[in-house]
């Protein structure tokens, strides 16, 4: 049998492995390797822990159980994962979603590369990976920062299993929207000299892979009132068409539809050395490094929907406008860039010293994650060729906006969302005629963000020789983390505001016309295919950009026009230290009918924020004329005074106790009941004092930024858990979980009156968003788990077994604003992020060389933000989602494996909508992923 010694101390690993190696000079050695013995593995770890919590195991070296560390986790009882272009991204636990959970890597915190404190599983390998844990119920003795699930992804470790043992594997990878076929490639060697006393380990990882993600959804959500003929001519009536006069209905004011092609590339690279010259002494060095990139390009349109004119409005009973005509105004095309190179880098090192009674355990990391995102979008009208636009108002035979390209009264839209999730659109516009490109609005983007993480932590155990007390565990932890984004923008999207206003040339909504060689139409991309609907689905796409920018600049009379300067008020530095201290006891006993065991402790954290930025104030507003034709609403001109140097922040102190306690009646059944009080920080971009300023339209006149007197989310948590293990491996299990959330984050939206009046658009407010501190509610659920191997059936049946999970959660957010609105539907009083349902199936078959698992995942819809941000502060909900994967392998021998995968089998697509699910906000498609390859093993 192959034993391993994920349980053990280093040391104790160590004189374990001098046992095995004289034990083979003399044993055969059986591998016991594949699903079975990781699911036994992880089921004795979940028996055998301190607290509640679940684990995975890697099936044997470099060979994790899926594709991506996130969506192995998603096994896991009460784990639901989020996704990004359909591949796993950040784990939420018992509905709390990424920045509830503390995510470490051997027990470390990773710098991240993005704004957020949340683990992207993305930039991880899972080839390099040798398990995880999810710990639910809280201990005194391991990082605080986690109203979900304390996470720690452990590396392999080569004095855990001494001698040499290597693997390779080599994949291809196929994306069915695409249409690619991408290489993967991993290898692995670990070995040990020195009689077992000194190892190394060396693990690389090369992915390359193509993705398509078509989407479509709406934007700009508002309002207008019924009896507003002047907006509204009508008729207007409902689905029985019945005629409505009153009330206000509320209509998309932008449908889009997009299709990305997206290519990321990720190597990897970890080290691990270990140095144990005795039983008392261990060091440990670990070296990770992952450069990550990713660039995609987007073509699409973008339908204007927000303009007054609506004729033969259909509205649901629920006051939505499903269906309408309106006059024409140019359609944007939407093309963008999106890229990011980053650079991750840990650094470790851990000495565990045995002395008498003590353990001493020193652990200093470093940590530092680095990533230049980019966004450029280049945004031209659509407008209708055939209208004579050298016709210009005053010539003879003029019609209102024949210089725009269009005529009122003769060019017009239709929509139509009766039936699909995708709206419908019909136009005398025609958006896959490059003929019909006017330039229009451009930007160009990128920022400088990164992650800099020095953690130092010193642990001691005593041993005891009480009948009850066997343990005390002491500790303190400092780390020390700066968080920084810088900001480049183009600061003129149109015109370029610096020369003088007789010589600037404005390009926005001026029909200037571009040469149609620099477009090509895409007639063969098969947009959105499992969507029914007449909407648009051949898009024009940019084929010569270098040559479209400089015809910008030409038009602009500005050759360099996409220059980027820096954003002072969006740019800012966060930094935030902590000093944290306990002491535990862990205590065991007999009792007449059972074992009990447990530990007991408190965890005093002292926390320090700052933040660094600019911030500027206003002077004025006004409306701005200059654009007479514009057809993008009422434009506003605001003046500011310079950006002036800010800085600000806050501190707290928290005292965390912890109680865990396990029964263990002696025949396979497990009680285990914990309590704790918990705290989740604010998101780091959430404290910054960085601010950005929508000031171009009335429409949208808003600020958003961050707030450095955020204090953190906190809770009291309570679970109770009874669990059954019998000697076949079977398993299974039923938890509670209560948790009282003192303290609460949310976004809050409010609407601040200027004091000024515009034309045509009456008192001007403007709409501050950012996150303010509240007090909270509850989460209580049930989790239910079962591991069952049919081991009892004949011949090769007994190689089934199956595995599931369900996880009930339900919340109530006590002091919630419930956002009462006409023909508003409530998001209620439940928490953010919170889905009610969610299960895991999967079935598999393990015996001999063939190894097969398919998989379904399912998660309930949840509200994911209470006042979102598609316009019209209407609450974002994210709609149920299910996935069907499937895995299998055969061993051609001992050494090489042959496996293939399937992801998405049935080619599910994530769905979000505002407050009722007839406001459908986003469909999006990343389409099946499919993997075969082959493994070498030594």
């Amino acid at each position: 049998m192959k034993l391993k010694y994920a349980l053990l101390p280093a040391a104790v690993a160590v004189s374990a492995a001098l046992q095995v190696q004289a034990a083979q000079e003399t044993t055969e050695v059986i591998q016991v390797s594949g699903i079975r013995s990781s699911l036994t593995e992880s089921m004795d770890m979940k028996k055998n822990a301190p607290s509640i919590q679940d684990s995975i195991v890697a099936e044997d070296i470099g060979k994790f159980p899926d594709q991506n560390v996130a969506e192995s986790l998603q096994r896991i009882t009460g784990v639901s994962i989020s996704r990004t272009n359909g591949e796993g991204a950040k784990v939420t636990v018992r509905g709390f979603g990424p920045k509830f959970n503390a995510v470490k890597v051997n027990s470390r915190t990773i710098a991240t590369t993005d704004r957020g404190r949340e683990f992207d599983f993305q930039v991880l390998p899972s080839e390099l990976i040798s398990g995880a844990d999810v710990i639910k119920a809280s201990r005194a003795n391991i990082a605080e920062g986690s109203l979900g699930a304390y996470v720690n992804v452990t590396t392999a470790r080569p004095l855990r299993s001494p001698g040499l043992q290597a693997a390779g594997s080599i994949h291809a990878k196929y994306n069915d929207l695409s249409e690619e076929v991408d290489p993967k490639f991993s290898g692995i060697v670990s070995n040990t000299f020195l009689d077992n006393t000194f190892g190394v380990l060396v693990g690389v990882s090369h992915l390359s892979v193509t993705n398509r993600i078509d989407s479509a959804g709406s934007n700009f959500w508002e309002t207008f009132e019924a009896s507003n003929t002047e907006w509204a001519p009508g008729p207007i009536t409902d689905t029985n068409g019945n005629a409505v006069t009153s009330g206000k209905i509320w209509y998309p004011g932008r449908a889009f539809y997009s299709s990305d092609i997206e290519s990321r590339e990720r190597t990897s690279f970890n080290t691990t050395v270990q140095w144990a010259p005795n039983l008392d002494l261990t060091h440990t060095v670990d070296v990770l490094y992952s450069d990550f990139s990713r660039e995609a390009v987007s073509n699409g349109i973008q339908v204007p929907l927000q303009y007054a004119g609506w004729q033969d409005v259909t509205v649901s009973p629920k006051g939505t406008a499903l269906a309408a005509t309106k006059p024409a105004s140019p359609i944007d095309g939407l093309f963008q860039q999106r890229g990011e190179t980053s650079d991750t880098l840990a650094l470790g090192w851990n000495t565990e010293y045995y002395l008498d009674q003590w353990k001493f355990n020193l652990d200093l990391a470093y940590s530092k994650a680095e990533a230049t995102p980019t966004l450029n979008q280049y945004v031209p009208h659509f407008v209708n060729p055939d209208v004579d636009q050298s016709v210009k108002p005053g010539d003879p035979g003029y019609q209102p906006n024949q210089e725009l390209g269009l005529i009122i009264g003769q060019d017009y839209i239709k929509f139509d969302s009766q039936g699909s999730d995708v709206i419908g659109i019909d136009s005398t516009v025609d958006t896959s005629d490059p003929a019909a490109i006017r330039a229009h609005w451009n930007d160009t983007d990128y920022r400088n963000l990164e992650d800099e993480v020095v953690e130092l932590k010193l642990d001691a155990s005593y041993e005891l020789d009480g009948d009850y007390i066997r343990s005390i565990d002491m500790g303190v932890a400092y780390t020390d983390r700066e968080k920084s984004q810088q900001v480049f923008n183009n600061l003129y999207h149109c015109s370029n505001e610096d020369l003088p206003e007789d010589e600037r040339v404005n390009i926005c909504g001026t029909s200037m016309d571009l040469d149609d060689s620099f477009f090509k139409i895409n007639k063969e991309a098969d947009f959105l295919s499992d969507v029914e609907g007449d909407f648009p689905r051949d898009f024009v796409l940019i084929t010569d950009l270098p040559g479209y920018k400089d015809a910008i600049g030409d038009l602009r009379k500005e050759p360099n026009w996409a220059f980027e300067s820096p954003r002072p008020t969006e740019s800012v530095r966060n930094t935030e230290e902590t000093i944290a201290l306990y002491s535990q006891a862990n205590f065991e006993g007999e009792y007449t009918h059972f074992l009990w065991s447990g530990n007991f402790g408190v965890r005093y954290v002292s926390t320090e924020t700052e933040s660094f930025g600019h911030g500027k104030e206003r002077i004025s507003i006004t409306r701005d004329y200059s654009n007479g034709t514009s057809t993008d609403g009422v434009l506003l001109d605001v003046e500011y005074t310079e950006p002036g140097e800010l800085n600000k922040g806050t501190s707290y102190n928290k005292f965390l106790p912890s109680l865990n306690v396990s029964l263990d009646f002696n025949n396979g059944y497990y009680l285990k009941g914990a309590a704790a009080k918990v705290i989740t920080r604010p998101a780091i971009e959430d404290i910054g004092v960085d601010r950005t300023y929508s000031d171009v339209r009335a429409g949208d006149f808003a600020q958003t930024g961050g707030n450095p007197f955020l204090q953190p989310y906190e809770a009291n948590q309570f679970d109770l858990s009874l669990e059954h293990y019998d000697d076949s491996g079977n398993s299974y299990s039923v938890g509670l979980f209560h948790k009282q959330i003192n303290s609460f984050i949310s976004q809050s939206v409010t609407r601040v009156p200027t004091g000024v009046s515009i034309e045509d658009w009456g008192p001007l407010e403007e709409l501050v968003t950012e996150k303010t501190n509240r007090s909270g509610g509850s989460v209580t659920g049930l989790e239910v788990a079962g591991l069952h191997y049919f081991d009892y059936l004949p011949g090769w049946l007994n190689g089934f077994g199956v595995q599931a999970n369900y996880t009930y959660s339900d919340s109530e957010d006590d002091n919630v604003d419930t956002f009462e609105q006409e023909n508003v539907q409530s998001p209620g009083t439940g928490v953010e992020g919170l889905s009610k349902h969610a299960y895991n199936l999967i079935a598999f078959y393990d015996k001999d060389a063939f190894q097969a698992r398919i998989a379904y995942n399912w998660r309930d819809k949840f509200l994911n933000l209470r006042q979102g941000n598609n316009g019209g502060s209407l609450p974002h909900h994210v709609d149920a989602y299910g996935q069907l994967d499937l895995s299998t392998s055969y061993d051609l021998n001992d050494n090489v494996t042959l496996s293939a995968e399937v992801i998405n089998m049935t080619n599910e697509n994530t769905l979000e909508y505002a407050d009722i699910r007839e406001r459908v906000t986003l469909v999006s498609y990343s389409g099946r992923r499919f993997q075969a390859g082959i493994t070498v093993k030594y």
